[in-house]
């Protein structure tokens, strides 16, 4: 007989807006330091967070900037990053964060979903957003969050010098109305196929993640929690981490990125106590000779999510580091981020549903409702559930069904205990560290070069990455081109990690139905033979 697994919310969610949220908490804590970078120490409290994003949104009000307009970050995680953040909800504005690592063609595409009329550059971003600019349907601002732009755009900091001195405590948000009907921001995800979407996701469904996840037998993030965030600001985790953090008054040690040293003596000389992080990392905490130097037993906690890891590396991690408790996240964008977390007396699957969830596992056929230890595709109801994918109705119906169930594309089953084992995806998506690669995105680009026929691309096992994509690729007749140049092909057009690290291989025929489509699974036996 089938089963829905449901876990009641104790309590009722805001109806408040995340703005009013933000301006509160930054008021009330004054002095408490929100955020400290970690290779510099620089700091900002909630008093400084408060003033300067209070004055940039009367900057943006003035500029024209209503409700429902989209303002974009593009820039590596810095203190900075922050301010545009509360800002721009403040307004009832509609926040769109962008990876930095993005190529002019992913920028093209990504820009041309929201539609924002500002961007936040870094020196690293700016060049490629200015070259884009022009070629735009609608105007964009570039401002600048670096002191030095390269070329004759506003920065940060001479907006806000130049701002008149205000009496602060006047200053009120955006009414936005009802909260489950305002998007707060639009996060890219890869979806199950093609380019990047975008994620809508309302200040309703964040109040749902942050109230959830602050219980004792979930996140149990606490008050003034030291919490290490080296997850890059657009992807939907950290996203989450810092409006947690300013709601939690944790304190944000920031990273622009993982280097090994830099991570180890900042989570012991700032006494990390929570550690967001990925399995990559978790990897290298289990097997790097490096680790056994520090002192790592601040930490309360890990919260492992965004891919699978195995068992015996959490056993690793505890013996080496003396960190107790090590859990095991499992989510995607479109359920704003979390959706199961593993408890802290077992290390078996990805635990149960969180609380306001409606969850089940269909058959993969008959779409039927299945059982205890059944293995189909896992779906969701609830709170957390994303509003829909910005500005595309037909991906939206694709992902959700007639009654409202969100279809995520991976394969598993609950066990006796109500906990979720994911076993397999029906979606094409290569997960590579923590990035999630569509092969369809980089078949169509491959598709583009002068040489290639037809291709394929699969996810190949890596030990250290997860999956890294590899390319089959039927040449054109007569031409000769090389695994090199399919390979620097890919690399000058999208970022890092979709480039072929697992190589190209050269073949007669790609798998196909007879109606055309790519036979994944075959092409995944392909892989397997390699």
């Amino acid at each position: 007989m089938g089963k829905i697994y449901e876990r009641r919310l104790e309590h009722p969610l805001p109806t408040m807006s995340m703005g009013k949220m933000i301006l509160d908490n930054l008021r009330l804590n004054g002095d408490h330091v929100f955020t400290i970078d970690g290779p510099t120490g620089k700091k900002m409290t909630c008093k400084e967070l408060y003033e300067k994003s209070v004055k940039l949104a009367q900057f943006l009000h003035r500029y024209g900037i209503k409700i429902g307009d989209r303002i974009s970050i593009a820039a590596e995680n810095r203190i900075e990053w922050v301010i545009p953040l509360c800002a721009t909800i403040y307004l009832g504005a509609i926040v769109t964060p962008y990876n930095p690592a993005y190529t002019e063609y992913e920028f093209q595409h990504v820009l041309n979903i929201s539609k924002p009329r500002i961007v936040f550059v870094s020196r690293r971003t700016e060049r490629t957003l200015a070259k884009i600019r022009p070629t735009l349907s609608w105007q964009l601002e570039l401002m600048q969050l670096d002191d030095q732009p390269f070329g004759t755009i506003r920065t940060l900091t001479d907006i806000l010098n130049n701002e008149k001195a205000i009496d602060l405590s006047e200053f009120e948000t955006t009414n936005i109305g009802d909260n489950s009907k305002h998007p707060l921001a639009i996060l890219c995800s890869s979806g199950t196929t093609g380019l990047p979407k975008g994620v809508t996701l309302s200040h309703r469904n964040m109040f749902s993640f942050i109230l959830k996840v602050i219980q004792p037998d979930l996140f149990d993030t606490r008050l003034h929690e030291r919490v290490l965030l080296l997850l890059p600001f657009y992807h939907g985790y950290a996203f989450g981490m810092l409006l947690l953090g300013i709601y939690r008054d944790n304190t944000m040690i920031l990273l622009p990125s993982f280097d090994p040293k830099l991570f180890l003596t900042t989570i012991q000389e700032f006494k990390i106590t929570c550690l967001p992080i990925v399995p990559p990392i978790l990897s290298f905490i289990a097997k790097h000779p490096m680790v056994e130097k520090y002192d790592l037993r601040s930490v309360r906690e890990i919260i492992c999510g965004a891919a699978p890891f195995t068992k015996e590396t959490i056993v690793e991690v505890k013996a080496r580091t003396g960190i107790k408790y090590i859990r095991n996240g499992y989510g995607m964008t479109e359920m704003t981020l979390v959706s199961n977390l593993s408890s802290r007396e077992d290390d078996e699957g990805s635990g149960e549903p969180l609380p306001g969830f409606l969850s089940k596992v269909i058959d993969l056929k008959t779409r039927k409702t299945l059982g205890v230890g059944q293995v189909g595709e896992i779906c969701f109801k609830g709170d957390q559930v994303m509003m829909y994918y910005w500005n595309n109705p037909e991906a939206t119906r694709e992902t959700f069904d007639e009654d409202g169930w969100l279809h995520t594309g991976d394969v598993g089953y609950y066990d006796e205990k109500d906990r979720l084992h994911v076993v397999d995806r029906l979606k094409e998506l290569i997960k590579y560290k923590a990035y999630q690669v569509s092969p369809s995105e980089i078949e169509g680009l491959l598709l583009s070069h002068p040489a290639v026929k037809d291709a394929a691309v699969a996810g190949k096992p890596d030990e250290h990455s997860g999956e890294i994509p590899i390319a089959f690729i039927v040449r054109k007749p007569g031409a000769t081109v090389t695994v090199q140049d399919i390979q620097e092909f890919i690399k000058q057009k999208l970022s890092p990690q979709k480039w072929l690290r697992g190589g190209v291989q050269f073949v007669d025929a790609i798998p196909k139905n007879p109606t055309g489509k790519i036979l994944r699974r075959e092409l995944r036996a392909l892989v397997a033979k390699l």
